[in-house]
């Protein structure tokens, strides 16, 4: 069961998470940096995560700058489970490049469903169905070429 903390202690919870997002975001900025831009191309693959990065980076300094009062911590299934995104989302950025865009999305959306109470039934073609409009989404009505999968490239 979750404990009622002291107002100093209350605050801790978004701070931490504002730190921990302000590092997730200075990292993909980072990591967007090193995306290949095709020849003649006006928009890269680096656009988009770099996009993301700004407001994510923004959220993280208002957190650490004026965090709420969280009245209690989350429990240790919680913690378990926020621990397990970002670690499935550090082995997404590991995987996109070498496994290519529609498995690796696959595997992270369906982990991901998992983590959250979906069963595998729900989350495989969920997952199917997320990673196909992804890639239709970004490659065809955005413009933005995504890694392919290993022995597809042209």
């Amino acid at each position: 069961m979750s404990e009622e903390v002291s107002p100093d202690r209350a605050t801790l919870g978004d701070r931490v998470a504002g730190v921990v997002l302000a590092l997730l975001a200075l990292g993909a900025w980072w990591h967007a940096r090193t995306f290949v831009t095709g020849f003649m191309q006006p928009v890269g693959p680096g656009v988009f995560p770099q996009l993301v990065c700004v407001p994510l980076g923004l959220l993280a300094l208002y957190l650490i700058a004026r965090p709420g009062l969280n009245h209690r911590w989350p429990g240790a299934a919680a913690l378990c489970r926020q621990l397990g995104v970002l670690l499935l989302l550090g082995a997404y950025a590991a995987f996109l490049e070498p496994w290519g865009f529609i498995p690796s999305t696959l595997v992270a959306t369906v982990v991901l469903m998992r983590l959250f109470g979906a069963t595998w039934r729900q989350a495989l073609p969920y997952g199917v169905l997320l990673g196909l409009a992804l890639y239709v989404l970004f490659e065809f009505a955005l413009g933005i070429p995504l890694p392919d999968m290993p022995g597809l490239s042209v």
